[in-house]
């Protein structure tokens, strides 16, 4: 019997697996990306090696599926991630709808640590039906109150976030992997030449591996340091997105996606480890009602390590989450 989880489950696993990289592990690719930031090649090298273990049954499984509470969202708790029996769950294409945590209220005076208490009692705050409420129905008012509790003077951002149509790695054969991270990075050089200030920011002063300035939600609204393209960090973020969001997401989910169909393509495995990684039975597979959304997978993208779990938020700040992946 096939069980479905989330791509980004399978990478929380894999990237709570630490391992020793030898000189035959140190190739994200065939030919060299130039783009990719040491920590995004740690990344894909980290899913590659959890393969290859895996395979090899050299794997010690010490991680487990719980998702921890980031603090990121008002209606957020922690929990465990789930296995689906069905593709056509609901839980795998459900739609999270939330409300960030201002960045002000987690990190308190600009530490970098998470000030927990501090995110609990503006949970409490929000909450209460009189504010929740305001919130809702009269944004001045509810401005005036945010500013007198927390001397904020912005409401906290809506999000969507949402796994989109299903799919199935396997409906991209290998080759097919192979010539569309081909496409993209034939189109490199091309994409540096769209305009002297994209060559500018993205060549001479070397942004193309420092994306996490528009993905990270600790560091997308705080001042470019060495900034020295003579462009505002308003321009500078735009042309980030736009290559993050052309090139660079395209070509870490490719690589992610290359790497489990040329050592794992089944990606076998089966209902008993997921068991013992403690991943829980979806409650909507088997017709019970769930507590809380079941398989969106709260994504924080605070520190830049967390690359597979970067999420953007365009205009409307809604995002997609990656795809998700079938489990023989």
């Amino acid at each position: 019997m096939q069980h479905f989880i989330t791509k980004s489950n399978f990478i929380r696993i894999a990237k709570k697996y630490s391992p020793v990289l030898d000189n035959n592990n140190k190739n994200v690719y065939t030919s060299n990306i130039p783009f990719l930031s040491e920590v995004e090649r740690k990344g894909i090298l980290t899913i590659k090696q959890f393969l290859i273990s895996s395979k090899d049954n050299l794997i010690k499984f010490t991680a487990n599926a719980f998702i921890k509470d980031t603090f990121s969202y008002v209606n957020e708790e922690a929990r465990y991630a789930k296995y689906h029996s069905s593709s056509n769950c609901e839980g795998l294409k459900a739609i999270f709808r939330d409300l960030e945590i201002p960045v002000e209220i987690k990190y308190k005076n600009g530490s970098k640590e998470i000030d927990k208490e501090g995110v609990e009692a503006f949970r409490r705050w929000f909450k209460q039906e009189e504010i929740s409420n305001l919130y809702n129905t009269n944004q001045k008012k509810f401005i005036e109150k945010l500013q007198l509790k927390f001397n904020l003077k912005n409401p906290p951002k809506p999000v969507e976030i949402g796994n989109g149509e299903f799919h199935e790695v396997a409906n991209m054969s290998l080759n097919e992997i192979t010539i569309e991270i081909g496409n993209i990075l034939n189109g490199v050089d091309e994409f540096y030449n769209k305009s002297e200030d994209h060559k500018n920011v993205l060549v001479n002063h070397g942004f193309s591996t420092k994306t996490f300035l528009v993905t990270s939600r600790k560091y997308r609204d705080v001042p470019i340091n060495n900034n020295f393209t003579e462009l505002s960090d308003k321009e500078v973020r735009i042309i980030l997105t736009e290559f993050y969001n052309k090139i660079k997401k395209p070509i870490l989910d490719l690589l992610t996606n290359y790497w489990i169909l040329k050592l794992n393509s089944c990606l076998d495995f089966n209902k008993s480890l997921l068991e013992q990684l403690q991943f829980k039975p979806c409650k909507l597979c088997i017709h019970e009602k769930p507590q809380y959304i079941e398989d969106i997978d709260i994504n924080d993208n605070d520190v830049e390590e967390d690359i597979f779990m970067d999420f953007f938020h365009n205009n409307n700040h809604k995002v997609q989450l990656v795809d998700s992946l079938t489990f023989c």
